[in-house]
């Protein structure tokens, strides 16, 4: 999935902010971890690793559910 929103792996100084890691199944994005952006990363590429599905990482307090 191509997005605008995808941006680069942030700065150190934002590794211990919290996110939310999320996939995209059955039409609508479904959260799976709450943990802190060092973490998330790592997940990421354990997945893409592992079963081959992408993760995508947001903030805490946005929903990509209420997106247009």
């Amino acid at each position: 999935m191509v997005s605008q929103w995808q941006t680069p792996i942030p700065l150190d100084e934002y590794t211990m902010n919290r996110v939310v890691v999320y996939f995209y199944s059955d039409n609508q994005w479904v959260p799976i971890k709450y943990c802190y952006l060092s973490k998330a990363i790592s997940l990421y590429y354990q997945a893409l690793l592992s079963s081959a599905r992408e993760l995508i990482i947001f903030p805490p307090d946005l929903d990509p559910n209420k997106f247009e």
